[in-house]
């Protein structure tokens, strides 16, 4: 696409649907009923086993597996309400380590074979079901570090699974709601290639990535199979993957430097592709939101506030188009690194992260102010929307 190109809000394939009070209020909700709700204990490793965590946990068991079945159930019921063909499942693996961690329970449930990992994969066709685009996120929560002793607070030593608002509800939330509109379009017949949504685990500490290596591998080695609800084996290893899309911490608006976020692409030319397909997301977005201010129901509206007290959800203000910077692999600034984002570029397959202008000294992070109280919705729902078209883009009339 040329650089002088004249982009229009209307030319968008989703912003119908995202550019809304509906979607800013959904976005909302998933997010508080993610990480304020049902499920506590979401790292991998849960429980730990010492006691200053035994005295603190809510209950011994890990939620991260109530959380998996929560989202089967969720995009299942999706596919069946609104008719569409998606595949709904999930890729089980086993936790291997090269060394044993007694001190978690996760992990012994693993090599006990009472438990496994899972990613959670929904599979919306499109045209051509040899190629597929990627958008990924991590539902698993770090451990809190205010409680076990990296940073001031009670520091008695206890693992603690964060709330985790942002880190990574925030991304999990936006990919729920993608799939309403991506099944939309592939009902329409305006994707030209697949599109897997894919809720990874075991990104934080101890677990370091484990469920972004295992998809990596199975991609690699063409040994992707999926697992439905009716306990068969689907081959997903026929689809090329042409980009990864991978969404961590897109709802905390950094104060330090506002309505700034990140789009962090791997050095391949296809990574670079996907980067330029989410700054044209950007762009026409930006636009869209200068026409959409200027009209009711956002006309006069100032700016918008994070909530006073975390749980009521902010009142509508005007639109917000966060700038996207593009920071490619050398720049000291862009975060792939830290992220499931590398280890799909380090495997050679095209990737670029979304995410806020991350800040790791900030409150709010892997601690226990991951709230919705360092939710911005107007930021958060911004970004979401530009992910999600540049992911319809990637995958639609312009893949």
């Amino acid at each position: 696409m040329p650089s002088n190109e004249i982009f229009h809000a209307r030319d968008a394939l989703t912003f119908q649907r995202t550019a809304t009070r509906e979607f800013e209020a959904e976005y909302w909700t998933t997010i508080a009923a993610l990480a304020e709700g049902r499920y506590l204990n979401k790292n991998n490793a849960d429980c730990a086993k010492d006691s200053a965590t035994q005295a603190r946990i809510p209950w011994p068991g890990r939620d991260l597996d109530q959380l998996g079945d929560y989202l089967l159930d969720y995009y299942r019921t999706l596919a069946g309400k609104t008719n569409t063909a998606a595949l709904v499942g999930e890729l089980p693996f086993r936790w291997q380590t090269d060394f044993e961690f007694p001190w978690m329970d996760g992990w012994q449930r693993n090599q006990a074979g009472a438990a496994h990992e899972r990613n959670i994969v929904v599979v919306i066709p499109g045209r051509n079901r040899g190629e597929a685009i990627v958008m990924a996120d991590h539902y698993d929560t770090a451990y809190m570090e205010d409680t076990y002793g990296y940073r001031s607070g009670k520091n008695d030593g206890a693992r603690m699974a964060a709330c985790g608002a942002d880190d990574n509800h925030s991304a999990t939330a936006a990919l729920m709601l993608a799939a309403e509109t991506f099944m939309a379009l592939s009902r329409e017949g305006k994707l030209a290639r697949d599109i897997w949504l894919v809720h990874l685990t075991g990104e934080e500490f101890p677990s370091d990535c484990l469920g972004a290596r295992h998809l990596a591998q199975t991609l690699v080695e063409g040994t992707c199979r999926l697992r439905t609800s009716d306990d068969t084996s689907v081959d997903l290893s026929h689809a090329a993957v042409r980009g990864v899309c991978v969404l961590d911490m897109i709802a905390h608006n950094n104060e330090r430097r506002k309505d700034v976020f990140q789009i962090a692409p791997g050095a391949d030319k296809l990574s670079l592709w996907l980067a330029w397909q989410a700054h044209v997301a950007a762009r026409m977005w930006e636009i869209g939101v200068a026409e959409w201010n200027a009209s009711p129901p956002r006309l006069g509206l100032g700016r918008g506030r994070r909530s006073p007290h975390g749980n009521a959800m902010p009142l509508m203000a005007r639109h917000l188009a966060p700038h996207g910077e593009i920071r490619f692999h050398d720049d000291p600034r862009s975060t792939l690194f830290n992220t499931d984002g590398q280890i799909f570029s380090d495997a050679g397959i095209p990737a670029v992260l979304f995410m806020e202008n991350y800040d790791i000294d900030r409150h709010g992070y892997h601690d226990s102010e991951d709230t919705m109280a360092n939710i911005d919705l107007d930021y958060g729902a911004a970004v979401a929307a530009i992910a999600i078209e540049t992911v319809a883009r990637a995958a639609g009339p312009y893949g």
